[in-house]
C-alpha cells in the first residue's frame, strides 16, 4: 500500500514541475516576443529621426551658403527641409534674427481611437 502512494506521489511531483517548466518557458517566449517588437519598433523610429535630422542640417547648410554668398547682407528667405517643413531665416545688421523651422503640412493623425459617445 505505501508503494502505490509513493507512485503517485511521484507522477504528481513530475506533473507540476512539468507544468511550471512549460510555464516559465511561455513567458520567457512572451518576453523574447515583446522585446523582439519593441526592438524594431524602436530601430524604425531611430531611422525617422536620423532621415529627419539629415534634412534638417542640409537646409542649414543651405541657409549657410545663401548668407555667405551675400555678405551677411540683410535679408530674408526660406528653405526646404522636406515636403512640410521649411527653414525661416533673416538677417540683419550682419546677425541672424530669425532661424525657425516651420510646418507648412497639414497634421493628419496616423491612427484613430474610438470614442464613446453615452446618451442620457
Amino acid at each position: 500500500m505505501e508503494r502505490k502512494k509513493r507512485e503517485n506521489r511521484t507522477i504528481i511531483n513530475i506533473g507540476t514541475a512539468l507544468m511550471v517548466v512549460i510555464l516559465i518557458g511561455m513567458a520567457f517566449a512572451v518576453i523574447a516576443a515583446l522585446s523582439i517588437s519593441s526592438s524594431h519598433h524602436d530601430y524604425e523610429l531611430t531611422k525617422k529621426m536620423a532621415e529627419r535630422t539629415q534634412d534638417y542640417y542640409a537646409a542649414s547648410n543651405q541657409a549657410y551658403e545663401k548668407i555667405a554668398e551675400s555678405n551677411w547682407k540683410n535679408q530674408e528667405f526660406t528653405v526646404d527641409i522636406n515636403e512640410n517643413q521649411v527653414l525661416s531665416v533673416k538677417v540683419s545688421d550682419g546677425e541672424i534674427e530669425t532661424w525657425q523651422v516651420e510646418n507648412t503640412g497639414d497634421w493628419d493623425a496616423q491612427s484613430s481611437q474610438p470614442v464613446l459617445i453615452l446618451e442620457e
